[in-house]
């Protein structure tokens, strides 16, 4: 079984673990996400991702764009090959912008405790997406939706149109993880980093703690 390292509430290594241990017990580790933009025509690719990868939902959910655990010994930059395995694109650590960390303490039932150190990052390109494929069955699909349609369906959920491999398809809050547009809000304030990114704002003004924060 694949090892996760693990920490103390505040970044400390303290040992190993294994991920569905540091879930049962509520163990502290590290997570990489990244945001997929085109900021050429103001578009963000979300995941579509499949229930049998879902500890928390029988359903097939959207979710940020590409994201998983580092494992046992690797820094957030290694995160990168969540990126290859979900997305199947090759970047390099400098294609990317760091957002800083999100921390997650979350209590969901007496077997599944969330508590992460959440490295939070945005890859803007060019983007293909009948290209944008998963490496394995984790991932189904990915979904383009326009980022201001996206940051007023978050705010306001109703229904939103997101253009799939298949063609245009409506989609519904249910069709979310729920906990992302209710608890910290990831979807709505990682859009909104990604917004004053493609506004041009200063990079060091631009981060997961100043977003929070107003």
């Amino acid at each position: 079984m694949e090892l996760i390292d693990i920490f103390d509430e505040h970044y400390n290594l303290i040992g190993t673990s294994t991920k569905s241990e540091a879930h049962q017990k509520g163990l502290w580790h590290q997570v990489f996400a990244c945001l997929i933009i085109n900021s050429r025509n103001n578009k963000v690719y979300l995941q579509y991702k499949n229930s049998s990868h879902n500890d928390l939902s029988n359903l097939n959910k959207i979710d940020i764009s590409v994201g998983g655990h580092l494992l046992k010994g690797e820094t957030k930059e290694d995160g990168l090959r969540e990126i290859k395995e979900e997305a199947n694109l090759d970047v390099s650590i400098n294609d990317l912008i760091y957002f800083g960390m999100r921390t997650i303490n979350k209590y969901i039932n007496d077997n599944y405790i969330i508590r992460e150190f959440d490295h939070l990052y945005l890859y803007d390109n060019k983007i293909d997406l009948n290209k944008l494929k998963s490496l394995d069955d984790e991932v189904l699909y990915f979904i383009e939706f326009d980022i201001d349609e996206l940051i007023s369906f978050v705010k306001n959920p109703t229904t939103i149109i997101g253009l799939t491999p298949s063609g245009y398809k409506e989609f519904t809050k249910e069709d979310f993880i729920k906990a992302y547009i209710e608890d910290d809000h990831l979807y709505l304030n990682y859009l909104l980093l990604a917004k004053q990114f493609i506004n041009k704002e200063p990079l060091e003004n631009i981060s997961w703690s100043k977003i929070i924060s107003k």
